[in-house]
């Protein structure tokens, strides 16, 4: 009886162990999604990059991920990480940006063009879908109370110049 007990607990060790790993590998080809990102990300846009990662570092415990010079050397985009979550800084009203420098959601979905179908059957307004420079297909969604969501599918990675 004691050996079939310890084979009943080795196969439940076993078992625990492979949903373990499974639930920590992370589903990018399904999902969509960017490795490091999670599905929903903050996606602000601010005055100053350089001084809100500084804040973001003393105030909350940040810390610095992905951050992109721009022309005169100042960070014009910055992933800053709080445990899992990220929140990407770009400057305000930067035409090159996902949303043309607004504040958003950046939402990894798993086919964007798709989802922008089911958005636009929702009644929400839509652009058009489009491969960006930073390797990600994306398109912008405005909700109903007018909140910007920018639905993203990882397609490459793409060096960081």
């Amino acid at each position: 009886m004691a050996a079939k007990r310890r084979r009943t607990t080795k196969r439940a060790s076993r078992k625990k162990k492979k949903v373990e790993k499974a639930a920590a590998r992370p589903v990018l080809n399904a999902s969509g999604l960017a490795p490091e990102m999670q599905a929903v990300n903050t996606y602000l846009a601010v005055a100053n990059v350089n001084a809100s990662i500084e804040f973001l570092e003393k105030a909350f415990g940040f810390t610095r991920g992905v951050i992109l010079p721009g022309a005169d050397g100042q960070p014009r985009y910055a992933e800053m990480r709080h445990g899992d979550s990220v929140v990407m800084l770009i400057p305000k009203g930067d035409v090159t940006t996902a949303t043309g420098g607004a504040a958003a959601l950046y939402t990894y979905v798993g086919d964007v063009d798709k989802a922008l179908t089911k958005a636009r059957a929702a009644g929400a307004g839509v652009s058009e879908a489009e491969d960006r420079p930073w390797g990600d297909r994306t398109a912008i969604v405005t909700d109903a109370d007018g909140y910007r969501w920018v639905l993203a599918t990882f397609k490459k990675l793409v060096p960081f110049t």
